[in-house]
Order: C-alpha cells, then sequence, then structure tokens
C-alpha cells in the first residue's frame, strides 16, 4: 500500500463521514512513510509523491491538481499561523525541499525548484527559484 493509497482510503472515509478511521489512516501514513497528507486535502487521483512522499507535509485545505509531481521534502501549507493554503494547478513539479506557503496559487504547467520558498503566487507556464522563489 502507498501513501496516496492511504490518503484515498481516509479522504473517501472523511466524505462519506464515517468518524475514526480516517485520523487512523492518517496517521498509519505518518508512522509508516514519515509524511503528513491529511485526508481534508484535496489531492487529485494521478498526483506522484516521489519516494513515497519521504518528509511531505501539506496542509489541511490544500488542493493538489491533476498530474503534480511532489518531491521528497516538501512542505505545502499555511503562513503564520493563518489557516489559509494553496491551490496547486495542474501538472506542477515542486522539487526537493522547496516550501508553497500560504494563500496563493500556482498555475498550470509550473516548476518549482528545489529549495524554493514560494511565497507569492504563480503564473502558468513559469519556473520559478531561489528563497523567496523568483521566475527565471
Amino acid at each position: 500500500m502507498t501513501n496516496i493509497r492511504t490518503y484515498n482510503i481516509a479522504r473517501w472515509l472523511y466524505i462519506k463521514k464515517i468518524p475514526l478511521f480516517p485520523r487512523i489512516f492518517n496517521r498509519m501514513t505518518r508512522l509508516i512513510y514519515s509524511c503528513e497528507i491529511p485526508y481534508t486535502a484535496e489531492i487529485a487521483d494521478n498526483v506522484t509523491f516521489a519516494h513515497k512522499g519521504l518528509g511531505v507535509v501539506i496542509g489541511h485545505d490544500t488542493v493538489i491538481g491533476e498530474g503534480t509531481k511532489v518531491l521528497q521534502n516538501v512542505t505545502i501549507g499555511g503562513r503564520s499561523g493563518i489557516r489559509a493554503n494553496p491551490v496547486i494547478g495542474e501538472n506542477v513539479v515542486i522539487g526537493a525541499g522547496a516550501c508553497v506557503l500560504g494563500d496563493i496559487k500556482i498555475g498550470s504547467n509550473v516548476q518549482i525548484g528545489a529549495g524554493a520558498v514560494v511565497l507569492d503566487s504563480v503564473p502558468k507556464n513559469t519556473t520559478v527559484v531561489g528563497i523567496p522563489a523568483r521566475a527565471i
């Protein structure tokens, strides 16, 4: 069983309003795969996590579109204690160790470089790198 499969099971149980079991699957994902992928996040079916999502942390209300690839040690979530998470478009590649933080939108076909810290929205068909991330 992969981390995305345990997420899918937990998400299905959550949507069906079956209590307790989504949390059990969420904890199992955290223990087995060392990642935090909450069942409240909206993640498309064909999103891939490299290295089984090792070290990935995703915020509760995050939306991740079709065909996105998330590499290891990526953080996607809110910032400064505000629970406003990113919306990530389709066919996005998020490099290893990148952080995508805040109430921002990442357009489709965006590439985020390894170690980048994205704090502002990124238009579609753009590559961003650096701290803070800038288009190249």
